[in-house]
């Protein structure tokens, strides 16, 4: 499994952490004029702060001139800012579901006065995604999505109320592709998804919002995604130590035998193996259809005695389901006639 990207990670699918601020805006007046306690309102900046991270936060009002009025604002009770037309400061947001409560009193020149208060209460949320295409043993990237393949994404939420961790299943999630809200996969619960990669050559954001079954802590977390092309890479298949994964043969490339069998890998391909039922091979070599091991449909065997010891390998792969999938790759190789016993190990300097 990947990363991050993914449950192999993205990287990609690395981790991505983020925090909550919920709030409510309990507000009152000190004197009776009508639609005081609707008098103001705060906003945050970033919306959704992660712990220890800066807020700025802006009182707004339709019916005080905040620019002529004294301003006092207050964070856990302490005074940080005050002064005429104060309407915006900065709040370094608390450790993971600590929260720091804001407070402003706003008086006007003529006496009129109303507050307002906010709590920003920080939770993390990560996004994890993983694709069904394949990937070789030792590749240490992530596995990228192609078109015609499957994503499985995961929320992990870390929110924090009253000292205690608040469970995953208990938290609603909200899925969405591109803005839109994936309905059927969305619920209390259900933090791991099932979703079909993007289009082909297409990108999509998908993005993930949990919340508290009363919603004072949320979170909302989103990545891009876009689909690859499979990538074909062609790998010596050597009769002890197998497939020789460290090294792909390059677009021109000599082999110091007069007969080799080859394995493609088919990176980034919807398919559970790199032999899957549902791959097609095409092998050609020097412009001919030639059949691939009777065994396995992504091998191929080349015998260059009596021959002038250079073949042209071609390879088309599609897929009998997934109409998406058509990669295609050439290799000019050239055999010894000779032939000669080598380190499948040895790095060419």
């Amino acid at each position: 499994m990947n990363v991050c990207i993914g449950m192999r990670t993205v990287s990609f699918l690395g981790i991505f952490l983020g925090a909550i601020c919920a709030f409510a805006f309990p507000l009152h007046a000190q004197f009776g004029l009508p639609g005081a306690q609707h008098a103001l309102s705060i906003s945050f900046s970033p919306l959704y702060p992660g712990p220890g991270e800066t807020v700025s936060l802006t009182v707004q009002s339709p019916l005080f001139d905040i620019s002529q009025s004294k301003v006092l604002w207050r964070a856990n009770g302490k005074i940080i800012a005050q002064g005429t037309g104060v309407d915006s400061v900065q709040v370094q947001a608390g450790a993971l579901g600590a929260a720091t409560t804001v407070e402003v009193a706003v008086s006007t020149p003529d006496g009129t006065a109303a507050s307002a208060n906010a709590t920003i209460l920080p939770a993390e949320l990560d996004l994890l995604v993983d694709s069904n295409t394949y990937i070789p043993p030792f590749y240490r990237g992530g596995a990228r999505t192609s078109a015609g393949g499957e994503l499985r994404l995961e929320a992990r939420p870390r929110f924090r109320r009253g000292g205690a961790f608040v469970s995953a299943s208990e938290l609603t999630y909200t899925w969405r592709r591109n803005g839109e809200v994936m309905g059927s996969i969305s619920g209390r619960g259900k933090a791991s998804v099932i979703i079909s990669a993007p289009p082909l050559f297409g990108t999509d954001t998908i993005s993930v919002e949990a919340r508290t079954s009363d919603g004072v802590v949320s979170r909302i977390q989103s990545l891009t995604l876009s689909s690859a092309t499979p990538i074909l890479a062609l790998y010596e298949n050597h009769p002890l130590f197998g497939i020789l994964y460290h090294r792909a043969l390059g677009p021109a490339t000599f082999i110091p035998e007069s007969e080799m069998t080859f394995t493609a890998v088919p990176f980034f391909a919807p398919a559970r193996s790199a032999d899957d039922p549902g791959l097609q091979y095409a092998w050609q070599v020097n412009g001919v259809n030639v059949a691939s091991s009777p065994s396995r449909s992504n091998e191929l065997t080349i015998n260059a005695e009596n021959s002038s010891g250079r073949a042209l390998v071609g390879l088309d792969l599609t897929h009998a389901t997934n109409y998406y999938l058509d990669a295609r790759a050439t290799w000019n190789i050239t055999f010894s006639t000779e032939g000669s016993a080598t380190n499948p190990f040895r790095t060419t300097q």
